[in-house]
């Protein structure tokens, strides 16, 4: 008797589940995995229409959230392993294993030599490469090679090395990046090894309670979130901004963004390929020229009050041969600033 009881159970629970997975309604986003969820493949004979019947089962598996839960707290805290789908809890923030990859390394700085070989060789050129968070644990799997990626040099480019500024508490708990708030002195040291002097500007804070970075999701954790903090003054609030994806969007904060997968894409709209920002009012008369990653997204409003003119360029979605047609700058600075993780993952630069 209690062996059939066992049996009904099994079949009750096995499928109850087939039950459930074709019955329950199927959602198109995955919000805790900030993802689109795949979708039900076209009939094909080819082993890749199994493989994508699989993903799309294991993409709207009831519960499935809650199970991701389940065996994250299982390795973490019962099994007591040190990481979970390479993700690693450490210092109350979630940061992922790091392995260096040199090739990619030296692409990137060939491809910022050969991005510079693009403007006439009196601009003036400057480098700031942004160390990820991993940089300030002593983990040895967490971190990669950030000696061998400081040694790299480009002639005729100055590098302008913020690390001793920063601190990990300088970064998101949940996310790979940096909090704008905590980026002024940053900004400082960078706008004096260009030659301006910066000023003590006065800064309204907006505040966002909810942040759940990338790694929230990813390590189904679902604890502590973090505060996203961004700063307006009359400058960020009136220059006027032109997207070249957007062109409904004028300002430097698209406040829809909070709500959306990524809410860091409240600066300058995320992943945005090309960006100019003019400033009527603003301290010089100089033009900026950037080229950077994410992690330029929340510092770049913060120039705003010292240059006329920013263009921002993100290489990774717009080539050289599309971006040197727009560009109309006079004389300007030009600035790359990308992180480590960029150096590190620097394939999907385009030349």
């Amino acid at each position: 008797m209690k062996d059939k009881c066992y049996v009904v159970t099994f079949f009750i629970i096995l499928y109850g589940f087939v039950l459930l997975f074709f019955f329950l309604p199927k959602e198109n986003i995955s919000w805790t995995e900030k993802r689109y969820l795949k979708k039900f493949p076209t009939f094909s004979y080819s082993s890749d229409y199994v493989n994508e019947v699989d993903a799309y089962v294991l993409d709207h598996f009831p519960g499935r959230d809650f199970l991701r839960s389940v065996k994250s707290y299982s390795n973490y805290f019962i099994f007591r392993k040190i990481e979970n789908n390479d993700l690693v809890l450490y210092k109350d923030g979630i940061y992922k294993t790091s392995k260096t990859n040199k090739k990619a390394i030296d692409y990137y700085f060939h491809t910022i030599l050969n991005t510079k070989n693009l403007f006439p060789s009196d601009a003036s050129f400057y480098s700031v490469l942004v160390p990820d968070k991993n940089y300030y644990l002593d983990i040895p799997f967490l971190t990669m090679d950030y000696e061998y990626i400081y040694s790299q040099k480009i002639d005729g480019v100055k590098s302008i090395d913020i690390r001793d500024l920063l601190s990990f508490n300088h970064y998101y708990l949940t996310d790979t990046h940096w909090k704008q708030e905590m980026l002024l002195p940053a900004l400082h040291f960078i706008l004096e090894n260009m030659g301006i002097i910066p000023e003590d500007i006065s800064y309204e804070e907006h505040i966002y309670s909810d942040f759940k970075g990338v790694y929230y999701g990813e390590s189904a954790t679902f604890g502590k979130r973090d505060t996203l903090v961004y700063l307006t003054n009359e400058d960020i609030l009136n220059a006027h901004v032109t997207y070249f994806e957007n062109e409904d969007l004028t300002t430097v904060y698209n406040e829809d963004n909070l709500e959306s997968f990524d809410s860091y894409e409240v600066f300058l709209d995320g992943a945005s390929a090309y960006i100019e920002i003019e400033n009527e009012h603003s301290r010089t008369n100089r033009e900026l020229l950037v080229f950077r990653d994410s992690f330029g997204s929340s510092i770049i409003p913060l120039f705003i009050p010292y240059f006329r003119k920013i263009t921002v360029i993100d290489n990774r979605y717009i080539p050289s041969s599309m971006y040197t047609e727009m560009i109309s700058l006079e004389h300007p600075d030009i600035l790359f600033l990308n992180s480590t993780l960029l150096v590190n993952d620097s394939f999907a630069l385009k030349n």
